[in-house]
């Protein structure tokens, strides 16, 4: 690679904050929803989405030049990288791009240097709490962020439910669960199987929709909770999608051993052994964890 070629790579790395802060734009707005029927003009895009028409064109020729959606003779469209920041394609990111441009998130990587310089996490520092108590408190963004966990674990979920083999259990608890859905689908492919979805309670106090629609809510127990003090016994254990600090996986990780040693597991070649604080404990080996 040429030395013309490596800054203008590394140009486009350093200055990557601003596609993602447009494509978050475009993904609040609902932009690529309004496409779903054909290519429209900055202006009618501006008078469905409240917004000012120049400043909106301005933004959706940036997003054409990185391939985001496409401008022909004034109109804008989708392209097949667009079509995944609409509300109901298959594997939608529209949710993501959302969250990732949230404040609070977006300030939190702002201040990632503190975090290198002492060890402690930036949202702290910032709002003087956890994300989770956080978004407790800030109902919007948290929705926000529960429609962006589910979208990030649909790529997965058909994959899981179809490549485990659940027959051989009567419990499954989804730790850090979110809403549901990956604990939802496993249900459904082993009818035998229960489950028990474990999230804090205000997460899990939406689940009961989604639950509903995939036809497991009666076999199904809801627990409101923070795995970093307990989690519920069961056969197998998910902890899933689930990133904190070091201390406070070390704790997570306790929690889960816990449950674990007070169900007998089958000693067999998809177990494994691992230590923790407080012994030994056998979770299933899984991507997930």
């Amino acid at each position: 690679m040429s030395y013309l070629l490596e800054t203008i790579y590394l140009l486009r790395m350093t200055n990557a904050f601003q596609v993602s802060q447009a494509i978050h734009v475009a993904a609040t707005l609902g932009i690529a929803d309004l496409l779903e029927d054909g290519p429209r003009s900055a202006d009618e895009l501006a008078e469905g989405t409240g917004t000012d028409a120049p400043t909106l064109y301005r933004l959706l020729r940036a997003l054409a030049s990185v391939g985001v959606f496409t401008e022909i003779d004034g109109r804008f469209g989708l392209t097949p990288l667009a079509e995944y920041l609409r509300t109901d394609a298959p594997g939608s990111l529209r949710a993501w791009a959302m969250q990732v441009g949230q404040r609070y998130f977006w300030t939190s990587w702002g201040h990632l240097l503190h975090s290198v310089r002492t060890g402690e996490p930036a949202f702290a520092e910032l709002y003087g709490t956890t994300p989770w108590e956080y978004r407790a408190a800030h109902p919007e963004e948290d929705a926000v962020f529960n429609a962006a966990m589910t979208n990030l674990s649909a790529g997965v979920v058909e994959a899981v439910a179809r490549r485990y083999d659940f027959s051989g259990y009567g419990v499954l608890v989804d730790v850090g669960g979110g809403q549901g859905a990956l604990l939802a689908a496993i249900l459904a492919a082993n009818p035998n199987l229960r489950g028990i979805l474990f999230d804090q309670p205000h997460i899990v106090a939406a689940a009961g929709a989604l639950l509903e629609q995939a036809g497991v809510a009666d076999r199904c127990e809801v627990v409101g909770g923070s795995f970093f003090d307990t989690v519920p016994a069961g056969l197998t254990l998910t902890c899933s999608r689930a990133s904190s600090t070091t201390g406070m996986t070390r704790r997570r990780s306790r929690s889960c051993a816990s449950a674990a040693r007070r169900w007998p597991i089958p000693e067999d070649s998809s177990w494994s052994s691992s230590s923790s604080g407080r012994g030994t404990s056998r979770t299933r080996r899984s991507s997930l964890t």
